[in-house]
């Protein structure tokens, strides 16, 4: 069997790459405009869409009408079209399910155009990557070990590391964020290679896992994963550095003729690299946790959020997008795929943190301020958070019909082997006794 892989490298960009990449984003973005403005106008004359045929229309004019996509690889011109054929059959196959709208993928825009960020597709079949001493070119040295990424009609890439496992390239997709360049590899490799790079410690294990703003995660068996908070962490950092954007020459309003500074676009660009580091970390700290809880567990319990909901929430919504929770999920339900895990999701509207554990009364009068629950009809007591994420396993063993929830309790040697990971990981936790 095999496994499809992702790998994102950061690419060692000059100035020439940088102006090849930008020319790839236009062409990219134009050809997408391009398509959807002919679907949208037979869409309004009620005729039918056929996204290989209007290929084929571009193919044909392109060399006359638009040269300057023939300066880039054919990709960048051809992509989007199969691009938006893909995005146009989600949109009328979930019209003709029964998704409610707010589930529903919407029907594709114009793309606009953007000074720090793009993408271009490359197909494998021009995705070359060799070490220095394997390219024959006079520039390149027999002793060099670096790795290069081949660009069509542009020439060698550095990449920044290595790619990690052997595999067949499916893909490449150029990307810029910021001032920084990256290649996505889509690379499909063996299961015996996929299971050689990832550990495999699960046990007949189940969690139940609540999400929360003051802890990023609380399991079943009482750990709570704290979060670092990075845009707390740096909100004075933030502020600083946009007061000072502030002040420097630039248009306040729209229709302002003021020309825009040299020291705008410098301040601009470091505002941005901050960002760019927050946002890096939250990731970074996502992909860790939902890799230890995959790694340890067989069976994943989550709520289902309504995370749009909270974040019209104005004294939520920073602290929300803080722990990015549907990200997430969607993370240990992608990687619980490739490892056989299973992930169950609870109602939207189960009450988990007001509904006693022992006797199934539901507290309404509980407030989020109130960190302990205390059931007004038994007096039972326990963590709020820590009753939750039970609750929730209670979803899967009245699911399956299972006798006896201790078969899936981690051992103690299992629960210090869990810790261990989390404290590798550079994740805080602490110990609420759970008491099952």
């Amino acid at each position: 069997m095999t496994v499809t892989l992702s790998h994102k490298i950061e690419l060692k960009a000059n100035n020439k790459f940088k102006t090849y990449c930008r020319k790839a984003f236009g062409v990219s973005r134009f050809t997408w405009n391009w398509a959807l403005e002919r679907v949208n106008d037979k869409r309004e004359r009620k005729e039918k869409i056929d996204v290989l045929e209007l290929k084929k229309e571009f193919n044909h004019i392109k060399r006359r009408q638009y040269p300057f996509v023939m300066e880039v690889t054919k990709y960048a011109s051809q992509q989007p079209f199969i691009f938006l054929k893909r995005a146009l059959s989600q949109f009328f196959d979930d019209l003709k399910s029964d998704k409610s709208s707010s589930k529903r993928k919407g029907f594709p825009v114009f793309k606009k155009k953007r000074y720090s960020s793009g993408s271009f597709y490359i197909g494998g079949d021009l995705a070359v990557v060799k070490k220095g001493s394997e390219i024959k070119d006079k520039r390149f040295e027999a002793s060099d070990d670096k790795t290069y990424l081949y660009i069509p009609k542009f020439g060698w890439v550095m990449l920044r590391e290595e790619i990690r496992f052997p595999g067949k390239i499916n893909s490449v997709t150029i990307s810029q964020d910021g001032d920084k360049f990256f290649a996505s590899f889509s690379i499909e490799t063996s299961e015996i290679v996929y299971e050689g790079t990832h550990k495999e410690n699960a046990q007949e294990a189940l969690c139940g896992c609540d999400w929360g703003v003051k802890d990023l995660l609380t399991l079943s068996n009482g750990i709570k994963i704290k979060g670092s908070k990075h845009l707390k962490r740096r909100q004075r950092q933030l502020a600083r550095q946009q007061k000072t954007l502030a002040k420097k020459q630039h248009p306040r309003t729209k229709g302002d003729k003021t020309p825009t500074s040299k020291n705008y676009i410098k301040q601009s660009r470091k505002v941005g690299k901050l960002y760019r580091r927050i946002k890096a970390q939250r990731l970074d700290e996502n992909e860790k946790l939902s890799t230890v809880l995959v790694r340890h567990f067989r069976v994943i319990c989550l709520e289902t959020l309504n995370v749009k909901g909270m974040m019209s929430n104005h004294r939520l919504a920073k602290a929300v997008a803080d722990n990015s929770p549907y990200a997430l999920k969607e993370m240990i339900k992608r990687k619980s795929s490739l490892r056989e895990r299973t992930v169950v999701e609870a109602d939207q509207f189960y009450a988990s943190s007001k509904t006693c554990r022992r006797c199934g009364e539901v507290n309404k009068d509980l407030k989020l301020s109130d960190r302990i629950f205390v059931c007004p009809k038994c007096g039972f007591t326990e963590d709020r958070d820590v009753q939750a994420a039970k609750n929730l396993t209670e979803v899967y063993i009245n699911r399956v019909g299972l006798a006896s929830p201790e078969l899936l309790k981690l051992k103690p040697v299992d629960l210090t082997a869990l810790l261990d990971d989390l404290a590798i990981n550079g994740l805080a936790t602490s110990r609420v006794e759970a008491g099952i």
